[in-house]
């Protein structure tokens, strides 16, 4: 099976899409640092703007388009202009569609998107979930099938709180809630037969300790610091959201009054809550992210830093990529046998069938 990866930056999607079976045609990525990342872990970059790239070369040859359009449009982080924000990369990723006629198609983006504006009275282009909408109509004139999940990848084993919305599209119908999570919180995970979430202990609790301020800033553990040190129970927990803001540390600081502004929703508040660390270094970003340690970020400390907080969890996109390779296989079975497709899709609809999750299980 074979993937085009677009925006694909530091190679989270890549490298989750290569475990669940696929191997890339391309990966698509204008930023250098994160191009040579691509390059340097082994996959087939192409460096330069989705919107400049000839992808009809490919075409009938993409089994599964990815695309990870920049979040800055969308995110409650930024200004939310939608549609009206120059980096909106949602019209790019549907001309590539019909440049190149995947079979199927996956979209990964912050939550953001799914939010109405303060101000919108139900088209306005700025509001991000009304362009997203409208997004998701273009797609639906394109496959026969499409859809949307919100996911969190903690439920897939990354030591992460860090929540997206995905839309799908293909020839058969995917399952409507999406992969089957495997892990759930402690108090559930027995009961539904799945793991424990893995916890920010688990992944950096090695190193994510007072023992490391002899390497980097730290603050006093004392009542003059806010709440620095006085909740070690976050390591109990996933992490919350890796961003590329963690370059800068936590929020908790002196001018703000050692407040969070609103979170804690930062890793690096987490690691000021446990241990008074004013930031997370670029390896334990790695790992909050499910990378290997040994994955070769390439560039500046700032470069990095970015690549690292804009990533696709790896297992996020294994999970959705195994559930579409399970898709797959039947589909090739189906279109083997000769069936009529307008006639299968048909009785898709009315009977309200979709693939069952379980193909897309890891083994």
């Amino acid at each position: 099976m074979t993937a085009l990866d677009l925006f694909a930056g530091a190679g989270g999607a890549a490298l989750g899409l290569h475990r669940a079976g696929f191997a890339h045609i391309a990966c698509i990525e204008r930023n250098a640092s994160a191009a040579a990342t691509l390059r340097a872990a082994g996959f087939p970059a192409v460096e330069g703007d989705v919107r400049a790239v000839d992808v009809a070369a490919w075409r009938s040859r993409v089994d599964l388009l990815w695309a990870s359009p920049p979040c800055q449009p969308g995110s409650t982080a930024g200004q939310r202009l939608g549609a009206a924000d120059e980096r909106d990369g949602w019209p790019a990723t549907l001309a590539a569609v019909d440049a190149c006629g995947p079979t199927w198609f996956l979209a990964e983006n912050v939550l953001g998107w799914t939010y109405h504006s303060d101000l919108c009275a139900g088209s306005s282009a700025s509001c991000p979930a009304c362009h997203l909408g409208r997004i998701a109509d273009e797609l639906a004139r394109r496959f026969p099938f499409t859809g949307s999940w919100r996911l969190d990848a903690a439920d897939v084993g990354v030591p992460q709180r860090r929540r997206r919305v995905v839309l799908w599209g293909g020839p058969l119908p995917l399952d409507l809630a999406g992969p089957t999570p495997t892990h759930s919180h402690a108090d559930a995970a027995g009961s539904l037969g799945r793991r424990p979430w893995v916890t920010m202990g688990d992944a950096i609790g090695d190193t994510l300790t007072r023992a490391s301020c002899d390497r980097r800033a730290c603050y006093p553990c004392d009542d003059e610091h806010g709440r620095a040190c006085s909740e070690p129970w976050r390591m109990d927990a996933p992490a919350p959201t890796v961003t590329t803001m963690d370059e800068k540390g936590t929020r908790a600081n002196a001018p703000a009054g050692w407040s969070f502004n609103g979170g804690p929703d930062r890793a690096s508040d987490a690691a000021f809550l446990v241990a008074g660390i004013r930031r997370i270094d670029l390896g334990e970003g790695l790992r909050l992210q499910g990378f290997p340690d040994d994955w070769p970020l390439q560039g500046t400390v700032h470069d990095r830093y970015v690549q690292v907080g804009n990533a696709v969890p790896p297992a996020l996109a294994e999970a959705c990529g195994r559930l579409v390779a399970g898709a797959h296989r039947a589909w090739s079975a189906l279109r083997a046998s000769n069936l009529d497709h307008d006639a299968l899709v048909g009785a898709l609809r009315r009977h309200r069938l979709t693939v069952p999750p379980h193909l897309g299980a890891a083994p």
